[in-house]
């Protein structure tokens, strides 16, 4: 039996390597013919590795653009969900870098092409800070009903986040609506954190998010006419003069007893450059809580000079020769 066995390997041994040989070969040209290499592209998320303890990381590239290559039938089996993308912050400080992303894919995919091949990450450490908030008001209370007084449940509010943007919030406000209100009610108040462009600063956080107010109203508005003071200030050596405010005066609606102890309405303080020989400028009001007036804006001219220096005048003595002589 064993010598049968080898035997028949020994018998035509060159033509049973041909025929081997030439079966492979059809089985692969059979596969490639039913199951070709073709190139597909999947969109996969960018998750950054290796991410330093206590820091924040914010890749700019949420997601990316692989192209590969495998058989079709690979193309069938696997899915998005098959594949990785990695920005690995192994070694990296704080601030902006540009990264190569790694890709893993399952054995049988070959990379062709990433899109974008490059993503920006940037590393930055988390801080925090404490600001007042403002409270913008819209709309008005009923026409016969006053606002009293307005108690909000704090007067500051702790922003976080990361530290470029945590620096980047100008001012942080919330939004009080009146809609014809007749009586005294409570309101919450989601809070922003906006740049100077009054754009929102995103991956910031405001604590709390939302404050209390509690509205105070009384029945019977009082009205009155007072005057507009524009409140600007210059570098030392010159001084502001021919301040004009367009409207010179404006009306105020509120509590008689509000509206009673307010004399004047004045701008928000604004500091003039002396390179402005002529100052023109849109200023905000500085509008008392409990008070409503139909714009919170004035136009504000002014002329900016050098301030007048008073020197003293020398005084001399006259001394007469004759009798000093004697």
């Amino acid at each position: 039996m064993i010598r049968y066995v080898v035997d028949f390997f020994r018998r035509n041994l060159m033509k049973k390597f041909l025929s081997l040989l030439t079966a492979v070969l059809l089985w692969f040209f059979v596969m490639e013919a039913q199951d070709p290499t073709i190139e597909g592209s999947y969109e996969i998320t960018v998750t950054p590795s290796n991410v330093p303890y206590e820091f924040f990381v914010n890749c700019e590239e949420k997601t990316i653009k692989i192209k590969t290559r495998a058989p079709r039938s690979y193309f069938v089996k696997y899915d998005s969900n098959a594949f990785r993308a990695y920005a690995n912050l192994d070694g990296l400080k704080e601030g902006e870098h540009e990264l190569t992303p790694q890709i893993v894919m399952p054995q049988g995919f070959e990379l062709v092409e990433t899109n974008p091949p490059i993503v920006h990450v940037m590393i930055d450490s988390f801080t925090e800070r404490q600001m007042p908030f403002e409270l913008v008001t819209k709309g008005n209370v009923s026409s016969n009903t006053a606002i009293k007084n307005m108690t909000k449940s704090m007067d500051v509010v702790t922003v976080m986040g990361p530290k470029s943007l945590v620096e980047q919030v100008a001012k942080v406000f919330g939004t009080l609506t009146f809609s014809s209100n007749t009586e005294s009610f409570e309101a919450q108040i989601p809070m922003k954190a906006v740049d100077k462009e009054n754009n929102p600063v995103p991956l910031v956080r405001v604590v709390p998010s939302v404050i209390t107010v509690d509205v105070d109203l009384e029945s019977g508005a009082e009205k009155k006419i007072v005057p507009i003071v524009a409140e600007l200030t210059t570098a030392d050596g010159w001084e502001v003069t021919k301040i004009s405010v367009d409207p010179a005066q404006i009306e105020i609606t509120g509590a008689e007893s509000v509206v009673n102890s307010i004399v004047t309405i004045k701008t928000v303080p604004f500091t003039v450059q002396t390179g402005q020989r002529v100052f023109k400028e849109k200023l905000k009001l500085e509008v008392p809580e409990g008070i409503t007036v139909k714009t919170d804006e004035v136009n504000v001219s002014a002329e900016v000079v050098r301030k007048t220096v008073m020197s003293d005048v020398p005084r001399f003595t006259t001394i007469n020769q004759n009798q000093d002589s004697n």
